[in-house]
């Protein structure tokens, strides 16, 4: 499964949301009026999609961002001052999880606490869902793919392979190497 801004809007999109629509039509209005054609909200599904729909995020996030502000400002206003409450824990061992929408996709964590103290903790990280290998049934993971298709120009240096897998934004362990089918080396880049 996809996550990322790609997969917020269009879920958003699909269900309404009036900021997500708002933004997203805006943006592909504005595109549209570059590229000389009608682009449509299906097209986000590609690199440079991808990249668009960040831009979309953020300004449905920026939004979002002042209308919270106005919402904590009144309950200031009205005297409401709390600003934090100590957590209180069961002696038994407790689980749980929660999840967050990063600016690179759903995180999740998990964890495990006994004696209130943290016995195990795991996050699962957007690169880990989006570069995951095909399921049970063969599917795809959605970095293979997007890659499905992909035309390269030159393979010894597959520039718009690493462009598309760089626009789902991963991890840099994750996005500075390539291979080939075979599992060789093809190119490594250089982190600074």
């Amino acid at each position: 499964m996809q996550v990322g801004p790609v997969s917020n809007i269009l879920v958003g999109y699909a269900l309404q949301h009036d900021l997500t629509r708002k933004w997203t039509d805006l943006a592909l209005e504005r595109v549209s009026a570059i590229a000389g054609r009608r682009i449509t909200v299906d097209k986000l599904q590609s690199t440079m999609g991808r990249y668009l729909a960040r831009a979309i995020r953020a300004a449905v996030l920026s939004e979002l961002a002042l209308r919270h502000w106005e919402l904590l400002a009144t309950s200031v206003l009205k005297g409401d001052s709390t600003v934090y409450r100590a957590p209180t824990f069961p002696k038994e061992a407790i689980e749980g999880c929660g999840f967050h929408e990063a600016p690179r996709g759903t995180l999740s964590h998990w964890v495990v606490v006994k004696d209130g103290v943290l016995a195990n903790y795991q996050a699962v990280v957007p690169t880990t869902w989006n570069a995951s290998p095909r399921d049970e049934q063969g599917t795809p993971g959605p970095y293979e793919a997007a890659l499905l298709k992909n035309p390269v120009a030159d393979p010894e240096k597959p520039l718009e392979l690493l462009r598309t897998v760089h626009s789902f934004d991963p991890c840099m362990a994750c996005a500075c190497h390539t291979l080939d089918p075979a599992g060789r080396s093809i190119a490594t880049v250089k982190v600074l």
